[in-house]
């Protein structure tokens, strides 16, 4: 009996323990828990799906990927399941439930407003009422659980999820987001001073901050050709929007990315958006995820001619193409050199000594992947990243 008792004690203790000082993630492992924000919405408890792949957790690359009006998390977290094991990323999608977080107000339109489709002074929130407050908290959530170092994050939203990025990427421009990417939203908040809010920026705070910030940093907006049902279930409708924006997603997108590509070219300020639009896809979250990939990789081996600064470099090398479906050419500026060619893992995957040329083909039959190359050349070395897609 002793024994029993001891023995139920120490497992009472165990799971207390992980209550109170939190719950800690492991590599390989497939789950959800409750996050709980602070202040304000503290009454608000959050449950997150999350995938972890095998690998070194405390580096490895964050995806947040937010749902659309189904409010359909586990899903968002399951489109990427393996794409996050093949390529070494977590992926981590916060539900937002409908008791909670009300309506388009409570979630797509990050809860600026009590009422978005009437802005006044009297009817705005204050900042840590709005859903977008909760966004850089639960990343480092994150990091505490895995132990991580990672400095930013990336987000990929589908629908009503791509509505709630791209907001967030303008009124939360100061964020720890790294890369959006907003797949097929059905309509748009237009960084445009002549329209009020929700459907431009009329009437909200941000029409008297600068837009400098946002247009500086990295946002897709992410199309489906064949997403050109303007009877689709869930798309808004009025007079305001279809005349601002047209009948249905594409066009829509199309005009977001123009408008705002207008906005910043008159202002004359740096525009980091790009817009990319996928043949043969409709309204699919799961298609449009697997396109949003090479944009991921891209971010995760952030390169400038294949070089990254940030790794450390004591001569020029170039890899290119980079991204590319096929082979690479490894280029360095003088004859005889030295490579190795890693995967995320640290497995060794190819390597070569190069006398009398200064250049070779690598990766024609390399799964599609991220992985590090280390070149060296006498005493000295560069490090960069290859993307296969």
């Amino acid at each position: 009996m002793k024994i029993k008792f001891l023995t139920s004690f120490l497992f009472v203790l165990l799971i207390h323990s992980a209550f109170l000082f939190g719950q800690a993630l492991l590599p390989n492992t497939t789950g959800s828990f409750v996050y709980t924000p602070t202040g304000p919405l503290s009454s608000k408890p959050i449950t997150v799906y999350y995938r972890i792949p095998k690998g070194d957790i405390s580096t490895m690359p964050i995806l947040l990927s937010f749902h659309g009006d189904d409010r359909d998390a586990s899903n968002y977290r399951d489109y990427w399941i393996s794409m996050a094991n093949a390529n070494g990323f977590m992926v981590f999608a916060p539900e937002f439930n409908a008791v909670d977080f009300i309506g388009g107000d409570g979630y797509q339109m990050g809860n600026v407003f009590v009422n978005g489709d009437s802005p006044s002074t009297t009817t705005l929130n204050p900042t840590n009422k709005w859903t977008f407050s909760i966004i850089d908290p639960l990343f480092e959530d994150i990091k505490s659980k895995v132990s991580g170092t990672q400095q930013t994050y990336d987000a990929w939203g589908h629908s009503g999820g791509a509505q709630f990025i791209h907001r967030f990427r303008m009124y939360m421009p100061d964020s720890k987001l790294n890369m959006a990417i907003c797949s097929n939203a059905g309509w748009y908040t237009v960084p445009d001073i002549s329209v009020n809010f929700p459907y431009g920026i009329k009437k909200s705070p941000l029409i008297n901050s600068s837009l400098t910030i946002p247009f500086s940093k990295k946002l897709i907006v992410h199309l489906g050709l064949n997403d050109t049902d303007k009877n689709s279930a869930g798309l808004r409708h009025n007079t305001t929007v279809d005349n601002q924006q047209g009948l249905y997603r594409l066009v829509r997108g199309r005009y977001f990315f123009a408008k705002s590509q207008t906005v910043a070219q008159t202002a004359n300020v740096p525009f980091n958006w790009q817009k990319y639009e996928v043949t043969g896809v409709g309204h699919d979250a799961q298609l449009m995820a697997n396109d949003a990939l090479k944009y991921l990789l891209q971010s995760y081996l952030s390169t400038n001619d294949g070089f990254d600064e940030q790794l450390g470099a004591s001569f020029s090398a170039q890899v290119y193409p980079n991204p590319s479906e096929g082979d690479f050419t490894l280029k360095v500026a003088n004859d005889n050199f030295g490579f190795k060619v890693y995967d995320l893992q640290g497995k060794l995957i190819e390597q070569g000594q190069k006398i009398q040329t200064r250049s070779v083909t690598i990766g024609a039959s390399y799964p599609a992947g991220i992985y590090p190359i280390i070149v060296t050349q006498d005493k000295q070395f560069s490090v960069l990243k290859l993307i296969k897609i």
